[in-house]
C-alpha cells in the first residue's frame, strides 16, 4: 500500500511538474511579454501625443506667423500706395520744373525723394529763400503736409569750391552754407506749410555727398542742392512685459 502511495505521489508531482513547464510557465512568459508590449505600447503613445503636441504648437505658431506676415505684407502695401499717391501729387504740382529739369522727384527703397538744383531756392552764396523759391516749396510743403506718416529730411549739399571772400564772414565753409540752406527749407515747411516740427530735420552735407563729379559746371550744379527725403515711421516698439 505504501509502495502504490509513494508511486501516485511521484506520478502526481510528475503531472504538476509538467502541467507548469508546458501550461503555466508560457502562459506566465506570455503574460510578462504581453506587459511588456503594453508599457512599450504606452511609453509609444506618450511619445506620440507629446509629438502631436509639439506640432499642434508648431502649427499654431504658423498660423500666428501667417497672419502676422499677412498683415505686414497689407500694411506695406498701403504704404506704398500712400508713397505713390505722395509721388503723384508732387510730379503734378512740379510739373514745370520737373521739365526744366530744375527738380527731379523719384522713388528710392521706401524712401521718396525729392531733388531742387540751389538756383530754385536761392541766390548764389546765399541761404535766404528767394520768391522763386518761396513759390516751389508752397507746392510741395502743401504735399508733403498730408503724407502723415513719413518723416521729412531736408539735407543741404553744395560743390568743392571753397568759400571765399566777403561771404566767408558769414559761412567760413560750405558746411556752414548747406546747414544754413538745410535750415531756412525747414523752417519754411514748419511755419508756412504748418507741418509738424518733430516730422523735421535740418541737415548740412557740404560738400561730401556729390551726385557728380566736381570738374565741370554741370556737375558743380548738379551738387549744390536741397534734398527732401519723405521716410517711413517705423512702428512704436511693443512695451517690455513685466517679468
Amino acid at each position: 500500500m505504501g509502495k502504490w502511495l509513494g508511486l501516485l505521489l511521484v506520478v502526481l508531482l510528475a503531472a504538476a511538474a509538467a502541467f507548469y513547464f508546458l501550461v503555466h510557465q508560457p502562459q506566465q512568459l506570455a503574460l510578462e511579454s504581453a506587459q511588456q508590449a503594453a508599457a512599450s505600447c504606452e511609453r509609444e503613445t506618450a511619445s506620440l501625443k507629446g509629438r502631436v503636441a509639439d506640432l499642434e504648437a508648431i502649427r499654431s505658431q504658423l498660423q500666428q506667423s501667417g497672419t502676422e506676415l499677412a498683415a505686414k505684407v497689407a500694411e506695406k502695401e498701403k504704404e506704398l500706395d500712400a508713397q505713390r499717391s505722395t509721388q503723384d501729387q508732387l510730379v503734378t504740382e512740379l510739373q514745370g520744373e520737373i521739365a526744366d529739369k530744375t527738380v527731379q522727384v523719384e522713388r528710392v527703397l521706401d524712401q521718396l525723394r525729392v531733388d531742387m538744383v540751389d538756383e530754385v531756392l536761392f541766390d548764389s552764396g546765399e541761404a535766404t529763400l528767394k520768391p522763386a523759391g518761396i513759390a516751389v516749396l508752397r507746392k510741395i510743403g502743401g504735399v508733403l503736409a498730408k503724407a502723415e506718416n513719413r518723416r521729412i529730411e531736408v539735407q543741404g549739399h553744395t560743390d568743392n569750391v571753397p568759400i571765399v571772400g566777403a561771404l566767408a564772414k558769414r559761412f567760413p565753409t560750405n558746411w556752414e552754407l548747406s546747414a544754413a540752406r538745410a535750415t531756412n527749407v525747414v523752417r519754411f515747411l514748419q511755419d508756412e506749410a504748418k507741418i509738424d516740427p518733430q516730422r523735421l530735420t535740418a541737415s548740412g552735407c557740404s560738400e561730401y555727398r556729390p551726385k557728380e563729379p566736381n570738374d565741370t559746371e554741370e556737375g558743380r550744379r548738379a551738387n549744390r542742392r536741397i534734398e527732401i527725403l519723405l521716410i517711413p515711421v517705423p512702428p512704436p516698439s511693443p512695451a517690455p512685459t513685466a517679468s
